[in-house]
């Protein structure tokens, strides 16, 4: 596979699977998949685990030549695009995602689920626990104006979205 064209790829898979394509993928390309370790609360115990810093996506090192030949693996979708074309990912971009998961506590990730107005929540942690409600407005990322109908009141909470599940 040593070609003088090889850059690296953004690859689309399918998600909570990045793992194991990016080992299947690995016996024949150089995969990237950055991963971070995340802290998951079950009813009965915490546990830390390493996920995907970017979930249904990891990086490749290839030819573009090789293309149809990626795509024909189980479990990924395509190529990221720009302009109609794979777009290109520098050896600097992959160098400072590496450099930023070397200092892991000063990183910040969000999934990009938004609340949204009228959406039906139960608060998980806190002085609310257990407490359901209903989003009437929203602040900005972590300030949500809820409804919560056994108080008969409108109550301001400013709160995580770990602690917030939609109901």
């Amino acid at each position: 596979m040593p070609d003088n064209d090889n850059n690296w790829y953004v690859l689309k898979v399918r998600p909570r699977h990045e793992k194991t394509i990016a080992e299947r993928l690995s016996n024949d390309y150089e995969i990237y998949l950055p991963l971070i370790k995340k802290y998951n609360k079950w009813s009965d115990r915490v546990k830390c685990v390493e996920t995907p810093l970017f979930s249904g996506y990891l990086f490749i090192k290839t030819s573009i030549k090789e293309k149809y030949y990626i795509l024909e693996n189980q479990g990924v979708s395509s190529f990221i695009q720009f302009a109609n074309k794979p777009a290109i990912i520098r050896d600097q971009e992959i160098k400072a995602i590496q450099l930023l998961l070397e200092q892991p506590s000063t990183l910040e990730i969000s999934d990009g689920y938004a609340f949204s107005k009228g959406e039906k929540i139960q608060i998980t942690r806190g002085v609310f626990a257990g407490v359901e409600g209903r989003v009437t407005n929203i602040k900005n990322r972590s300030r949500l104006y809820i409804v919560i109908e056994q108080l008969g009141k409108i109550v301001s909470v400013e709160i995580d979205t770990e602690s917030i599940e939609k109901k």
